[in-house]
């Protein structure tokens, strides 16, 4: 047991304090009684779970794209649990939707060495017994969310007399979070703390006008031993990842105020300042974007990089069948006052319905004086995919992906120091992969990717998933096990994962275990075979608004293990 109180020398006497674990105790203890209460006054109902199959089309610094929206139940606030292809779960929350995309944001933790763009999700989330979402069907973030005040006159009535739906004005949907997370490593020098308030949501019709608010951020605060340069170290810090007021100008045209990512082209990042968008034509509708790049290191408000981007948007055809719409955009920013970029942007997605869908987004940068390592015009980015649906059991997809940083004054400067090697022509990597439905509900997942770059060049990485649904009498519940190869220099061998989701009492408890392995030879040491990690994760539904969360991951170090510990309470309105 830790002791609650520690001696320590101070100012040549020795004194009687708190030690830092037994005060995080202290305060999970009355986190953990408050939760407790709530469980009891909480109102349990049934939730329908809904799972639909999506494509990560993009990446950002915090979450990602998906080309599933509003069309598929998805709204702004929602959040949900993602599957990966390999079986891992993650809790994700939905920044914003329009019909046909969705920006998500991640609850937990995923790695965000691999490539994720390209990538077959699955995302459940919840409907009540109405079959409506856990957003009302009026969500601004739907195309349809605009509700008309239109008059009802009855046949025989007086002509005076009218009967009509009440005026429409401030739409409140959103949620809020607390979350608590402790992790405890046995040598006791990495030991912190996180405490984590957040919330999202809009505000759709304020005051009956036309004009809507849209916000998500974080309020955190750190303790402990370890990560002590963190901003939030010891006084609370504020981060805002979205908050603007938008107004639609016309047909499927809007103005925006505030920070933003641009969903057209995610690429830009956020934007504190106006966009506007109107249609022109038929198909065409013509943007532009002006304002302040935050700061990259974390996310203040900064007048050191001033940008602006114009960009057309062509749409033609319609979901499910033949379909394609496509953006292209000029983007200039300068940096302390100096040109320091230009870039081509182009982000497309062009269909044949479900047997042939073709992504890609590209970024191309021309030297404006700014470049010291990477002169003239430089490919910075591509990502190009292509995925075939032959029928429910069968899919074949395969991409090519590239990246290198851009070379400019901003980039540099996120450097400690200046070195060519962080300007080189970057990566390539080349992949293919397939998913094959099988007998006894076994699903079966490939993929192979090649990587080139000046700096390493990898051997083949692989990996294969194998899932298996309908356990026992638990319909959606599965079972994953994920093996794939190690590759790197001086390193060579497997790696593993194996995790489950078990939904019981109708739903209400969600139960996913997981465990990692490995069994690698490093030189020059032997072949050795050992668990990385242990965890387990709950979440209950306590009624339609309330809900807990928590779990524990114990993960085994080369010479340091860890226990980690997260547990939270989320409401949603």
């Amino acid at each position: 047991m830790i002791d609650a109180w520690k001696e320590r020398p101070v100012n040549g006497k020795t004194i009687q304090t708190e030690g830092f674990m037994d005060k995080r105790l202290r305060n999970s203890k009355i986190f953990l009684y408050i939760s407790v209460v709530l469980v009891f006054f909480g109102e349990l109902t049934y939730a329908k779970e809904v799972t639909v199959t999506a494509r990560i089309t993009n990446e950002l610094s915090n979450g990602f794209y998906v080309d599933k929206g509003t069309d598929q139940g998805l709204r702004q606030g929602m959040s949900g649990s993602l599957r990966f292809d390999d079986g891992r779960i993650i809790e994700f929350e939905v920044i914003e939707a329009t019909r046909k995309l969705a920006m998500l944001r991640l609850s937990g933790e995923s790695d965000k060495q691999e490539k994720l763009v390209g990538r077959t999700v699955e995302l459940t989330f919840e409907q009540d017994a109405n079959g409506r979402q856990n957003q009302d069907e009026k969500s601004p973030a739907s195309s349809t969310a605009t509700v008309k005040d239109e008059k009802f006159v009855p046949l025989l009535a007086p002509a005076q007399w009218t009967l009509g739906i009440p005026d429409t004005r401030n739409i409140f949907h959103g949620q809020m979070r607390a979350r608590q997370s402790l992790q405890i490593d046995s040598e006791n020098q990495r030991d912190y703390s996180v405490t984590h308030l957040s919330s999202s949501g809009s505000l759709d019709k304020i005051e009956g006008s036309d004009w809507s608010f849209e916000w998500s951020g974080d309020i955190a605060y750190r303790d402990g031993d370890a990560y002590r340069y963190n901003p939030d170290y010891q006084q609370p810090r504020l981060d805002l990842y979205y908050g603007s007021f938008q107004h639609p100008l016309g047909d499927n045209g809007f103005f925006r105020l505030g920070r933003f990512v641009p969903r057209e082209l995610p690429g830009i990042g956020y934007v504190d300042g106006v966009q506007g968008q109107v249609k022109s034509g038929e198909h065409l509708s013509l943007g532009t974007i002006a304002g302040f790049k935050p700061d990259r290191y974390n996310l203040d408000p900064s007048v050191d990089e001033p940008l602006m981007v114009g960009y057309a948007t062509y749409e033609a055809g319609k979901l499910p069948g033949p379909y394609y719409s496509g953006t292209v955009g000029i983007l200039g920013s300068l940096y302390e006052g100096r040109a320091d970029r230009l870039a081509l942007l182009f982000d497309q997605r062009a269909g044949l319905g479900p047997l042939f869908t073709l992504y890609s987004t590209a970024e191309v940068d021309f030297d404006v004086g700014s470049a010291e390592f990477q002169t003239g015009t430089n490919l910075t980015r591509l990502d190009l995919y292509a995925v075939s649906r032959l029928s429910s059991d069968l899919t074949f997809r395969v991409g090519v992906d590239h990246w290198q940083r851009p070379d400019n004054r901003a980039e540099r400067d996120l450097l400690r120091y200046d070195d060519e090697r962080y300007f080189g022509d970057g990566y390539w990597r080349y992949w293919v992969g397939s998913d094959q439905g099988l007998f006894w509900n076994l699903r079966l997942s490939e993929e192979i990717a090649f990587i080139n770059s000046d700096i390493y060049d990898y051997d083949a990485r692989w990996q294969v998933g194998l899932t298996r649904t309908g356990l026992f009498d638990w319909q959606d519940a599965s079972v994953t096990a994920t093996v794939y190869n190690v590759a790197v220099n001086g390193i060579d061998g497997y790696g593993g994962r194996l995790s489950a989701f078990l939904p019981l009492l109708r739903h209400k408890l969600m139960i996913q275990p997981a465990a990692g392995f490995r069994d690698v030879e490093v030189e020059p040491q032997s072949r050795d075979f050992k668990l990385t990690y242990l965890s387990t994760h709950l979440t209950g539904r306590l009624s339609h608004n309330w809900s807990l969360f928590g779990g524990w991951t114990y993960s085994y170090g080369d010479r340091v293990d860890s226990t980690l510990f997260d547990f939270g309470l989320r409401y949603r309105w």
